[in-house]
Order: C-alpha cells, then sequence, then structure tokens
C-alpha cells in the first residue's frame, strides 16, 4: 500500500473557452471552482477567428491569397491579447495553476484540439440565448461540444 499523496495532476485540467462575454466569464469563474474540487489545473482557450482580409476568390496571384500574410505574434493577434491577459490575472488572483492559452479559427475544434491534447477531465462553456436562425446554422458552441467531446461538458447559465 503506497503512502504517496497523490498526483494531482493524474486527472487532467479542466478546460474552458473564453471570449470575455459576460457568459464566459461566469464560465471561467465555474472552471476555476471546478478544477479547485478536481484538485487540477485550469487551461483557458481563447479562440480567434480566422482573417477575412487572408481570402479573395477573385484576387489576382495565389488563389485565395490576398497578398503576403502577416505573421501573427506568438502572444495572439492583437484582438485575443486582452482576453489572454486578463484570463491570467483571473488564474494568479484566485492562486489557480494553470494557463491561458490562444487557438485560430472555429472554436469548438479549437476547444477540443486543446482538450483532447491536454487529455481533459471537463470541458466548461458559457452559454447564452441563440436565435431560431443561429441554431438552424449551428453556431451553437455549448452544444456542440457536448456532442462531440470525450470528457464531461459543464455549461455555465
Amino acid at each position: 500500500m503506497s503512502t504517496e499523496s497523490p498526483d494531482t495532476e493524474a486527472q487532467g485540467p479542466v478546460i474552458v473557452g473564453y471570449d470575455g462575454r459576460e457568459e464566459s466569464d461566469r464560465a471561467l469563474e465555474y472552471a476555476l471552482e471546478e478544477a479547485a474540487s478536481r484538485e487540477t489545473s485550469v487551461i483557458v482557450v481563447v479562440v480567434a477567428p480566422m482573417p477575412y482580409e487572408w481570402v479573395d476568390p477573385y484576387g489576382p496571384g495565389v488563389p485565395g491569397m490576398v497578398g503576403p500574410i502577416t505573421p501573427i505574434p506568438k502572444e495572439g493577434p492583437l484582438e485575443v491579447q486582452p482576453l489572454l491577459e486578463h484570463a491570467r490575472k483571473r488564474l494568479e488572483e484566485t492562486g489557480s495553476s494553470g494557463e491561458a492559452v490562444w487557438g485560430l479559427g472555429d472554436p469548438v475544434s479549437e476547444i477540443l484540439r486543446v482538450a483532447d491534447e491536454r487529455k481533459a477531465c471537463a470541458i466548461v462553456v458559457g452559454t447564452h440565448h441563440h436565435s431560431a436562425l443561429g441554431r438552424l446554422f449551428g453556431t451553437d458552441t455549448a452544444a456542440d461540444l457536448v456532442s462531440e467531446s470525450h470528457c464531461d461538458v459543464l455549461v455555465a447559465r
């Protein structure tokens, strides 16, 4: 029989999708509480949309390219940097272990990618009311994560 203390990272981290809206602020707070109760870390995922200016189907040159691609800084596109900073500040303020990372593209795909890579024990996302049109075109991130995830998905309301 082992007397060693359990490894707190034996189970994966809690992943939280964060976009700066009120719903994602609630999700971040819920994820911090959930991670504390599971004695694990939090990974905050901020996803930037793919810039529209990269694609010009009618432009000359390489099909689909407007011109030279401006490199994205290692710390993320400018629009996500304040979100990452806020998330890091909340981690520090609460004494939680973890990090804030960014991705580019579809939020569902990026959150699932990070969850799978990190072997997450849970994903936490916020929700908001979608219009019938939004549901019709599949823009419900929380519902998509619930149906596609390999781990628990907690929806903070």
